[in-house]
């Protein structure tokens, strides 16, 4: 059988590959390895391996490398040391394909140590801008090191053609955050009400807000802004802290000041998958600047305000509202995000990143793939 390993490094990110896993454990021609590291091996960002196991998998193997602390420094020694990790695994463990998704830094020593080992890699949602971070970076040199190409929709397959990808090998496949939206059981409004502080009939914020890494310097400064807008909300806030990326700290400890001092505020580590779709379902906005608002929001006509720039580039649907980080702008599009006007514009938007299915379209996808050495063997094709 075909050894199929998926790399996972976060918990927002494994919510996205679970579909993509159930749908490669359910084929009788693949076996399905799954590879946890990163913050899902962290503490200190909830040890989301957990979850993995709790939503029914079994983890294969564990790659732990992620260092403490959140400066460039740490973040570069973080990454060499995931070359080492990965590396050492893949000398005594080879998948025949090996999955990637998106453009963490944690996400990227996985694909730079196949490559010595000839280990053909599947990345997922390549061909994406997010110019806001350097993340931006690291996916296109994904893009350049890997061998399959499962992107989410045809301009983003264009972008992966310009780079010179062997159109044969690119396949639009749509976001896999999108798939379990559908089947989604959603929690009931007394659990969002005790444990998340959303109340059904008032005002719910739900807020995910990332360090932008090209600019980590005014992150101090960005986040200060962010939260006197919050202070004009009438209703109910629910924060999720932050990643692992350069400046988490400063926004952590900004949002638990905040939380100290508005008792109308919660914040939490992380939530389980279903938990966190009901709650983005439920929520009358989101807010901040994760790739879920861009993803996963379209899918419930949630207005979305997406501040800054770490989200810039991408294909937004028409409930995405952009703003810079500045109280003011802010509040104006807190305003509009919450008018009865603005819901009712986007009550029948489609969302961009296509329908489910994801999952099973890359399940065959990757079961089905001839490798050997025509894959391997990269040729630039010039446009």
């Amino acid at each position: 059988m075909r050894k199929v390993a998926l790399v996972t490094t976060a918990r927002s990110e494994w919510g996205a590959q679970r579909t993509i896993a159930a749908a490669l454990r359910d084929r009788s021609d693949v076996e399905l390895h799954i590879i946890a590291a990163g913050m899902h091996l962290s503490e200190e960002f909830g040890y989301t391996a957990d979850e993995i196991r709790a939503d029914g998998f079994e983890i294969s193997h564990k790659v732990d490398f992620l260092q403490p602390g959140d400066s460039p420094e740490t973040i570069g020694i973080s990454m060499g040391a995931g070359v080492q990790e990965f590396s050492r695994l893949f000398a005594r463990w080879q998948p025949d394909i090996l999955t990637v998704l998106g453009d963490r830094f944690d996400m990227f020593p996985a694909a730079v140590a196949a490559i010595p080992f000839l280990i053909p890699v599947a990345h997922i949602h390549g061909g994406e801008v997010t110019t806001g971070a350097f993340d931006d970076s690291l996916r296109h040199a994904i893009t350049k090191l890997s061998h399959i190409h499962l992107v989410a929709t045809d301009e983003y397959a264009r972008r992966v053609r310009q780079m010179g990808e062997n159109p044969d090998n690119i396949h639009v496949v749509g976001a896999p955050a999108i798939d379990d939206i559908e089947s989604l059981q959603p929690v009931s409004d007394a659990e969002l009400r005790n444990e998340f502080g959303f109340v059904s009939g008032e005002t719910n914020i739900l807020m995910v807000y990332h360090p932008e890494t090209l600019a980590y310097q005014q992150i101090a400064g960005d986040i200060v802004q962010v939260l006197r807008a919050l202070t004009r909300i009438d209703g109910n806030i629910l924060i999720i802290r932050p990643n692992a990326d350069t400046g988490n700290r400063t926004i952590q400890d900004a949002i638990d000041a905040f939380a100290a001092r508005h008792s109308n505020c919660r914040v939490v580590t992380s939530i389980p998958r279903q938990t966190y779709l009901s709650l983005l379902k439920n929520a009358s906005l989101m807010l901040g600047n994760s790739s879920s608002g861009i993803l996963e929001s379209p899918s419930f006509a949630v207005p979305a305000i997406n501040i800054g720039n770490r989200q810039s580039g991408r294909v937004k649907a028409k409930n995405i509202i952009d703003c810079p980080a500045e109280t003011a702008a802010i509040s104006a599009a807190l305003e509009k995000g919450l008018s009865q006007s603005f819901r009712q514009s986007i009550q029948d938007i489609v969302n961009p990143y296509g329908t489910t299915g994801c999952g099973k379209r890359i399940a065959k996808i990757l079961a089905a793939y001839q490798l050997g050495e025509n894959l391997l063997l990269k040729r630039f094709a010039d446009q």
